[in-house]
């Protein structure tokens, strides 16, 4: 499966850090699990860029295999931060697998893979912050009251 270039890409990782999110400045996070016919329309759309170390290739293959994803496996680790144009993270949540200091380790033996799980989180940077969203619509409703309020004022 190839998926396009667009330079609006979805970043797909293993993982969330802090580091992602340093590319953007004041903004809002939208947080949804996400099903895999949903990712595929997505990355179909915008492309992909997979955030992978080489040792985490064999999961990527398995979540390839698994879910007919397609997702490259890089050859080494490709960072990222979100920003303006890059506003979307996919982070492929992964239960079942041993780990050392909350992270994956680098070799896991097939049957650990076999007990393995994977649910897909896609996080969304929206330009606009959730205070100023929340403003606008106080301003918003405002208006429609006194809207509402002339419409159906009574003459004496």
């Amino acid at each position: 499966m190839s998926y396009p270039k667009t330079g609006q890409e979805v970043y797909v990782s293993l993982n969330l850090s802090n580091t992602m999110l340093t590319g953007i400045g004041k903004g809002t996070i939208t947080r949804e699990e996400v099903s895999v016919d949903y990712l595929k329309k997505l990355f179909g759309k915008y492309g992909v860029i997979v955030s992978a170390k080489p040792e985490q290739a064999r999961l990527l293959q398995i979540v390839n295999e698994t879910f007919d994803l397609g997702l490259e496996v890089p050859q080494e680790l490709k960072l990222f931060q979100l920003s303006e144009q890059h506003r979307r993270l996919v982070v492929i949540n992964v239960q079942g697998l041993r780990r050392k200091g909350g992270s994956l380790l680098p070799e896991y033996t097939e049957e650990e893979f076999n007990e393995a799980t994977f649910t897909f989180v896609k996080y969304y940077v929206q330009s606009r912050h959730y205070d100023d969203l929340v403003e606008e619509n106080k301003k918003l409703k405002y208006d429609l009251d006194q809207e509402l309020e002339w419409r159906h004022r009574t003459d004496n």
